[in-house]
């Protein structure tokens, strides 16, 4: 054996050892890797599994208030939430929007810096209204509050109620979610509602929405302690349902025509162009009480408004309108065009208002406005949120004819039954699912609009109806029965504003003394005592008195049901017919208009509800929308 091959003893088994320990060390490396990997996998999905939960709470809080949990369509909410697991005392009140230096005010529950809510029960029904209407105005109603003061807050660490509460939410959205037998559970840590974002435009800070509502939820293992695996906030702003929009029974974005015996009640009907009611008509056209021009079409400014001498000399004790049964206290029609049966045809109001009116008055009508106005309902609106899965809200695609898919899918099933003896939001959908296009300048249609929609038979809907349809069909037939109830009393808007203030004077009916027979169509009589601290009519209060001095903001529900075709609102984007004598209690806007179409004696009772609180909150409707999601916090 040489010397050199000596030397080279061992050599294969260190660099086999090296090898050895390079591979080894490759391999841990892989391992810590693929753990590290196995980590990160884990808490992307224990952080998606937060956010999916964050959503899914979000969306309860909004149903809150589409359902507000004390009335009884609440129950059909996955919790109702009582005040006693709610904190309101935190609210900071900011009225200058956010960005500005001002930090608020703390709520004290005093008038100038109320808590949400607190004491207001509008209803009477023993609970706090905090999910209900209204939402603006007054500023114990209004979500003002910041997301470090909140108007709402649910906490967990609050109190064992409020996270027994929680957790009872917690597996209403998601039943022992992701994994109670593997001791993972998610866990509602708060729940926030406070203002919406501002956005300052043009130097003034402008609220963008209705309200905030923020959540944080946790991941949590369950054993052997509670251990916080993963954290998510989600913020959500929401924004109430852009309904109604008409403020009376019939409103045409074009033309009005009709014959026969046909009239609409208990409100404002407009039109942006002219009106024809034939030759004759307008001795059918019921009178109603001195008027004078509005400042704004929606304001509705009774003669004598501006001056109390002459207020007082027609409505106060021995006033010229004591006594008096009026055909329709709330009628109007307001057109920016011209209507050939109004003389004279040249003056906007062709029938001015008399001072001392020995019978009833014709000035409620109005000609060569100029400012009518369209109710907008915009169809990619209506569209998106038609087809966002909230409660009761249908969409339906055009398949043939008269018939149409739910969401696309499904057998082509007529429009009628649909619709007929159901309740929700209906969204027709054009021929080619986009918005009216291409409309013709002399009739206001456009192309791409659906077949007639025609209702001939027994036929009831209630809710919102959105028809893509060239022309909507009324036809005489039983409908499905309807709770109709008058309209408020009118009022002196002394400031014009568009709303009763206390202090008000009132114009004050006698509902009691109308006959009523089976037709809604009756004349009330004007009583005297019209200002505060008068004795009032004697039908039945909510609150179970009688003959008290308020002012009745509702009138009372019509003792006789009545069937209705439509119950709530419809909206066509092309024509609007009606023949025979059906009833529809809401209101109708045509874009089209009428075309000269209207004949019969169908009847369009204003639901002053559409104006003042809509949906009801027993229809399932959604009061409010999301109209914005912050996810990435």
């Amino acid at each position: 054996m040489s010397k050199t091959n000596g030397r080279e003893k061992g050599s294969a088994m260190v660099i086999a050892v090296l090898v050895m320990a390079i591979m080894s060390l490759l391999g841990i490396s892989y391992l810590l890797m693929a753990d590290t990997e196995n980590k990160i996998a884990e808490n992307e999905k224990l952080s998606a599994q937060a956010l999916y939960f964050g959503e899914g709470t979000i969306r309860e809080v909004k149903r809150w208030f589409d359902r507000p949990p004390y009335l009884a369509s609440g129950a059909k909410n996955l919790v109702q939430p009582t005040t006693a697991v709610m904190d309101r005392t935190h609210r900071i009140i900011d009225l200058d929007g956010a960005g500005t230096a001002d930090t608020g005010t703390a709520a004290d529950g005093t008038a100038l810096h109320p808590y949400y809510k607190v004491g207001i029960d509008r209803d009477g029904d023993g609970n706090d209204d905090i999910f209900d209407k209204p939402y603006r105005a007054a500023l114990a109603d209004m979500l003002v509050g910041t997301e470090d003061g909140p108007d709402i807050l649910i906490a967990r660490s609050a109190n064992t109620a409020t996270a027994t509460f929680l957790d009872g939410l917690r597996d209403k959205i998601a039943p022992s979610f992701p994994s109670a037998a593997g001791g993972v559970l998610a866990q509602i840590a708060e729940i926030k509602v406070y203002e919406p974002p501002y956005l300052s435009i043009a130097g003034t800070w402008t609220r963008y929405g209705m309200a905030t509502v923020k959540v944080t939820v946790n991941i949590v293992k369950t054993a052997p302690s509670v251990q916080i695996i993963s954290t998510r906030i989600v913020k959500a702003v929401l924004n109430e349902t852009p309904f109604p929009g008409p403020f009376g029974p019939l409103q045409s974005c074009n033309e009005l025509a009709f014959n026969g015996n046909f009239f609409p009640h208990w409100g404002t009907s407009t039109a942006q162009t002219d009106l024809n009611i034939g030759n004759g008509a307008d001795n059918k056209i019921p009178l109603s009480l001195p008027r004078v021009i509005p400042p704004a079409a929606k304001i509705d400014t009774l003669y004598g408004y501006d001056n109390t001498a002459t207020w007082n000399a027609m409505y106060h004790t021995g006033g010229s309108m004591i006594g008096q049964q009026i055909d329709d206290p709330w009628y109007r029609f307001i057109i920016d065009g011209t209507c050939a049966q109004w003389v004279p045809t040249t003056s906007q109001q062709p029938y001015p208002p008399a001072a001392l009116p020995a019978t009833q008055d014709k000035s409620n009508k109005i000609q060569s406005y100029g400012g009518v106005g369209c109710p907008t309902f915009d169809y990619a609106t209506w569209k998106t949120i038609a087809q966002a899965g909230n409660s009761d809200t249908h969409y339906f695609s055009w398949d043939n004819g008269i018939q149409y898919r739910e969401n696309g899918v499904g057998a082509p099933t007529d429009w009628r039954v649909l619709t007929d003896a159901k309740q929700g939001l209906f969204f027709f959908d054009t021929t080619d699912g986009t918005a009216p296009h291409d409309i013709d300048p002399a009739t206001n249609l456009a192309a791409n609009l659906t077949p007639e929609m025609k209702v001939s038979a027994n036929y009831g809907m209630q809710g919102f109806l959105y028809a893509n349809t060239l022309l909507f069909t009324a036809t005489g037939n039983a409908g499905r029965p309807a709770t109709i109830h008058f309209p408020n009393e009118p009022y002196r808007d002394a400031n014009a504003n568009g709303q009763y203030d206390p202090g008000e004077d009132w114009v004050n009916l006698n509902y009691n003394a109308v006959v009523l027979a089976d037709d809604p169509a009756f004349k009330p009589s004007v009583t005297a005592g019209d200002a505060p601290g008068a004795l009032n009519d004697a039908w039945p209060l909510p609150n179970g008195g009688a003959n008290a001095p308020v002012y009745n903001a509702r009138g009372p529900v019509l003792p006789t049901q009545r069937n209705a075709v439509i119950w709530g609102l419809l909206y066509t984007a092309g024509d609007f017919d009606s023949q025979g004598t059906p009833l529809i209690y809401g209101s109708v806007v045509t874009y089209a208009g009428t075309n000269g179409l209207m004949s019969g004696t169908p009847d369009i009772y204003w639901d002053t509800d559409l104006r003042d609180s809509w949906p009801p909150p027993g229809w399932d409707l959604p009061r409010v929308i999301i109209t914005r999601w912050q996810t990435d916090l």
